[in-house]
């Protein structure tokens, strides 16, 4: 579920949206929801999720025209060469190596969203979510 009140406040479809996908996730410190934008001749450097436990989702909201152009505008992960295209998602795991890049003259914005990996069990996840739980519980995270 949306925490941040004032992202339900400045996005209300949106965090209806992201609310519908009905994840857990967000109670762990694994996931994330936010707006990704890539301004014109940036670059972000080649790296890694620390775990492998959730999935990241891409949906391009504004892409530049160049999008089907994937030296000019794109994305890495593993060995593979992708670009975007306005409306249509793309999911990635991030623990594997990636890079993203932007060169052209007009910005590149996604709402990204995690999501489980579906090959962690419902037990697994239990577990995850409990562990936190108990950590926020003990002080251990604020």
């Amino acid at each position: 579920m949306c925490q941040l009140a004032s992202f339900r406040e400045r996005c209300p479809k949106t965090a209806r949206a992201v609310d519908a996908l009905g994840t857990d996730l967000f109670e762990t410190p694994f996931s994330f929801c936010f707006f990704s934008t890539l301004h014109g001749g940036a670059k972000i450097a080649p790296h890694s999720g620390s775990m492998n436990l959730r999935l990241r989702v891409h949906l391009p909201l504004i892409v530049p025209k160049e999008y089907n152009n994937v030296e000019k505008i794109g994305f890495r992960v593993g060995g593979q060469h992708r670009t975007w295209e306005e409306g249509k998602a793309v999911v990635l795991d991030d623990s594997y190596v990636h890079e993203v890049w932007n060169e052209t003259d007009e910005p590149r914005v996604c709402l990204l969203v995690d999501i489980w990996h579906p090959d962690v069990t419902k037990e697994e996840r239990e577990s995850v979510k409990d562990m936190f739980s108990y950590a926020k519980h003990m002080d251990w995270l604020k």
